[in-house]
């Protein structure tokens, strides 16, 4: 549960070149001190240090391979329990109803006693001391109740991104019926608008929106320093934001093809939400994320921050069929194809020249 929401919505402000210029007093009243979305913030402000310190020391730990493949490091458990702990500490009742990426109990049933002993150390020299089924308890949050709303937790969104020293994010989105209403970004790597350097020592920056409220660009220590909005797009070279591909033998792009129909287009790679934050700030203005397979269905905190983030700041956000984005099917957005985010007005030559490879819409 969270504390009312304040629903003030302040006029947009001309958004500075970076943090050096910024009149944070100015900026900071836009987010209410004590909101759901100050409070979401202040949640992921520590995770920042935490993932570089994290990162630096923990990066040659083999991580532990989850059921599905996919790899999980011992810093993921470590930072969702730090943005648990957060959120619980800013809770009316102290529950945290959570669809998180992690879960304890792969961990503990890892047969990966290093990386458990290395978790609930990390555990316990952040939030103070516990035994280990505390710390462990730590890493997950509560069951959401029937019709509950709930927060998404992605500790590490980039996981290869944070083992490289590259871009990677705590992304912290909260979720009522089929939508995402707040969503936090933090980016301990990256530098304000304008820069797209690799920031390896910090601080960072942190993205964040509510719907009614607006969505801001703030730095490390939670300070809104702009607002974000994102201009139509004027026609001119498509700025695409996408993913690394580091495949020794990299294929051809399947989108590639379709995106040159548009006109022609420059990339800017990295991992993570990051990519959604170049849109939402003015850095870029298309992503894309098309399924890997038929079927296949994007998990929500994979996007919830970031799509809101850009959305709220005036992207255009659908799947590849042009439908909203539905948040109401669980861990999987199951009744959409994909993600289109763009500044408004590309979506229109986006979408016809994406469709053959959409395939067709879940019933």
């Amino acid at each position: 549960m969270t504390r009312s929401q304040d629903r003030s919505q302040n006029s947009a402000q001309k958004s500075p070149k970076n943090f050096a210029q910024n009149s944070a007093s100015n900026a900071s009243a836009q987010i209410s001190t004590g909101s759901p979305l100050a409070d979401a913030i202040a949640a992921v402000v520590p995770a920042l240090p935490a993932a570089r310190v994290l990162g630096a020391t923990l990066a040659s730990v083999p991580p532990i391979e989850k059921g599905d493949g996919s790899p999980v490091t011992a810093a993921d458990y470590v930072l969702q329990a730090l943005v648990v702990a957060g959120l619980r500490a800013r809770s009316v009742d102290g529950r945290v109803p959570l669809l998180g990426e992690e879960h304890a109990d792969v961990l503990a049933t890892s047969g990966r006693p290093d990386v458990e002993r290395l978790v609930v150390d990390a555990i316990r020299s952040m939030l103070g001391w516990r035994d280990r089924t505390a710390a462990l308890r730590a890493i997950d949050g509560d069951e959401p109740r029937a019709g509950e709303p709930y927060w998404t937790i992605d500790p590490i969104d980039g996981t290869k991104g944070f083992l490289l020293g590259m871009q990677c994010s705590v992304c912290l989105a909260h979720i009522e019926g089929s939508r995402a209403t707040i969503g936090v970004l933090g980016c301990p790597r990256m530098g304000p608008r304008g820069d797209l350097s690799v920031h390896t020592d910090g601080p960072g920056v942190i993205y964040a929106a509510a719907l009614g409220v607006g969505a801001f660009e703030c730095d490390a220590s939670g300070a809104a320093q702009s607002r974000l909005t994102v201009n139509a797009w004027n026609g001119s070279t498509v700025r695409w934001a996408r993913s690394l591909n580091r495949s020794k033998n990299a294929f051809p792009s399947r989108l590639e093809p379709c995106i040159a129909t548009i006109g022609s287009f420059t990339n800017q790679e990295m991992d993570s939400q990051c990519k959604y934050a170049l849109l939402a700030r003015g850095d870029a203005d298309l992503v894309i994320r098309m399924p890997r397979a038929p079927g296949h269905s994007e998990c929500i905190w994979d996007h919830a921050s970031g799509t809101l983030i850009a959305e709220v700041a005036g992207a255009c956000i659908t799947d590849a069929h042009g439908r909203p984005l539905d948040f109401s099917h669980g861990e999987t957005l199951a009744a959409n194809v994909g993600i289109v985010c763009t500044a408004r007005g590309l979506e229109a030559r986006v979408l016809p020249a994406i469709a053959a490879l959409a395939g067709a819409a879940p019933a």
